[in-house]
């Protein structure tokens, strides 16, 4: 047989050994138990884009329910349930006020992935350009409260992210949850664009709409950039080279956090954010950076607005809390690469660190895989100090 041919079959046999020992591995892995509610009303497709990667780190960990199964993305999950995307039947699982107290008992923590919840155009139209206020489902409402405030009673892990503060959440439901975490949203959100070139379909429309409609229709941007929306319509642009240099947004990580969690100090940051701040009681892990010169900074001051703001705030010792002030669980992942053990320690090498892909194995991965071990051991302690 040539030689060439033996070496190359030698690989590829090699390769199918390790891949099915790293199977081998994930499988015979103890379950870990934790009984986890997820929230998600922002569903408009079959694929859960917004919980999918904390699944595969359940998966990929064994975390199971309390029955041993793994859970499944399709189906273990509170929110927003598209049934038929053809015919544009849905369904939506949601807790009575009855409930409250019986679900807090028995789910040891909290996932709020996202709140902002399914619209007209995208459900009926297929249509995400077009920004509008009919709304299919979403929002937190009274119950989503009353439930977050019976499990920091409880004093249960809590983890939430965008957009949980922002609309459509009623501003009563809103103001509420501010002061049960002391964390206040400052009324704006923004997004990292690639080009800023209207001509590319990279920007949704309405944004370069509500943009042209305060600016005299001008629109001159071609560079890539960072678009900060507010409540109120306002838009304001910094484009990348003319407002700032280099590195886009990034999230940038305190020295004993990144030792902790195994975070880079830091990385791109691509989804959408909102910009809240943080009461006294809580603390800052990492913050959102923008590297900007004299006029992007004098941009920001007109709306008063910085150039550094959270990314992570944690509350701990009398209740554990976490929010994430971006769209952190909304990764390109595949599940079925979930079922290896040793993939996470290899794969990360082969990804370039500033990619959303690269954002889901060097940082929420890490990240979110520490804060469940924490909370998992720290269950078990208190369950051996119980006995």
């Amino acid at each position: 047989m040539n030689k060439k041919i033996i070496i190359i079959l030698s690989i590829f046999t090699v390769l199918l050994i390790s891949i099915f020992l790293c199977w081998l591995l994930w499988f015979f892995q103890p379950n870990k138990i934790l009984n986890i509610y997820i929230l998600d009303k922002t569903v408009p497709t079959q694929e859960r884009t917004e919980h999918k990667s904390f699944n595969w780190i359940l998966n990929n960990k064994k975390i199971t329910k309390e029955n041993n199964n793994l859970y499944q993305c399709n189906e273990d999950y509170y929110g927003f349930f598209p049934l038929n995307l053809l015919n544009k039947k849905f369904d939506f699982k949601s807790i009575r006020i009855n409930e409250i107290n019986e679900i807090a008992n028995k789910y040891d923590l909290c996932y709020y992935t996202d709140t902002y919840g399914v619209y007209y155009n995208e459900w009926y139209k297929n249509n995400t350009n077009e920004k509008t206020h009919q709304r299919v489902y979403g929002g937190l409402n009274q119950n989503d409260y009353l439930l977050l405030k019976e499990m920091k009673k409880k004093k249960k892990l809590i983890i939430t992210e965008f957009n949980f503060y922002n609309a459509p959440t009623n501003p009563l439901i809103q103001e509420k949850l501010e002061n049960l975490f002391g964390i206040f949203w400052s009324g704006w959100t923004g997004k990292y664009f690639s080009s800023l070139d209207s001509s590319k379909n990279i920007v949704p429309k309405w944004i370069i709409k509500l943009y042209k409609e305060q600016n005299n229709n001008a629109w001159a941007y071609k560079n890539g950039g960072i678009v900060f929306v507010h409540k109120f319509g306002t838009i304001a642009i910094l484009e990348s080279k003319t407002h700032y240099i280099n590195n886009d947004l990034q999230i940038v990580t305190k020295d004993n956090v990144c030792k902790k969690y195994n975070l880079p100090k830091n990385i791109k940051y691509t989804n959408w954010f909102d910009i809240s701040y943080s009461g006294v009681e809580n603390e800052v892990l990492a913050n959102f950076e923008i590297s900007t010169n004299a006029k992007g900074d004098s941009i920001l001051n007109k709306y008063n607005l910085k150039s550094n703001f959270p990314a992570i705030i944690q509350h701990k010792n009398d209740y554990s809390f976490y929010y994430f002030c971006g769209d952190f669980a909304d990764n390109p992942v595949s599940l079925n690469s979930s079922d290896f053990k040793c993939l996470n320690n290899i794969y990360p090498y082969f990804i370039r660190k500033n990619t959303k892909k690269g954002f889901f194995w060097k940082y929420y991965r890490p990240l979110m895989s520490e804060i469940l071990d924490d909370y998992y051991d720290k269950l078990k302690v208190d369950a051996c100090n119980k006995n």
